[in-house]
């Protein structure tokens, strides 16, 4: 049974709640379907991050409960599928814009570790108005985890640009900083030219406004839709941006 308790932003429409529902019922057929692997081969991948010891300590340390009870980070189509998701692609480069505790990085980072290979590069301005946070950004992260880790502090409008150039291509780039529709649209622009054909873009809180739903209809793309979570796939045909 659905719990329902804590997740008034699902209930505020009709709509919202059979999408959060639908998410609780297929996300991890969903993203085997996405990657192309069995139901068998992605279960494998959530055991893993569900039944570590990594889990247990970030939920102990941050707080917050692991499941479906709240909306938080460690809700299942959250951050445990970024880290599943990181886990089929076994990234050379990853990018995310937007930290705070650092939730994201934390499941990226050690998933790249479980691959022995890759690097992250995360962007992060502290401190936005609604996202307030006491302690240091990223404080999640274990210090065994930041050695694949490169932590710029500045916008994305000004950090973005400069860094992709410095990579010339990546393989998943995860949007999670300000949502307004004009910074979402600029990133997902950007980011979109330096993807590698087959990789993956995917942006949290795509319900905020209607960026991710007119990026998919103008671009050569796969997608997929798990609640908040929106995950796209460049296709090897070219797009349009």
């Amino acid at each position: 049974m659905i719990k329902f308790k804590n997740i008034a932003i699902a209930l505020k429409s009709p709509i919202k709640a059979a999408q959060y529902s639908a998410a609780y019922w297929s996300y991890k057929r969903a993203v085997a379907s996405f990657a192309g692997l069995s139901n068998k081969e992605v279960e494998k991948l959530y055991c893993e991050i569900f039944e570590s010891d990594f889990i247990k300590d970030i939920a102990e340390r941050s707080d917050s409960p692991v499941g479906f009870s709240n909306l938080t980070m460690l809700a299942p189509f959250r951050a445990p599928t970024l880290y599943v998701i990181t886990r089929i692609l076994k990234p050379e480069h990853v990018v995310e814009t937007g930290v705070a505790n650092g939730f994201s990085s934390a499941f990226i980072l050690h998933a790249l570790e479980a691959n022995k290979k890759g690097r992250l590069y995360s962007i992060d301005l502290p401190n936005q108005p609604g996202q307030v946070i006491e302690k240091q950004t990223g404080w999640l992260v274990s210090d065994d985890l930041r050695s694949r880790w490169d932590l710029i502090i500045g916008s994305s409008r000004d950090m973005l640009e400069p860094l992709m150039k410095k990579l010339q291509a990546i393989d998943i780039f995860y949007h999670d900083s300000e949502h307004s529709y004009e910074n979402m649209m600029f990133e997902f622009k950007l980011a979109w030219k330096y993807i590698k054909p087959d990789g993956y873009m995917l942006a949290d809180d795509i319900t905020d406004n209607s960026s991710y739903n007119e990026f998919v209809r103008d671009n050569d793309c796969r997608h997929k839709e798990l609640f908040k979570l929106g995950i796209m796939q460049k296709l090897n045909r070219g797009v349009s941006i």
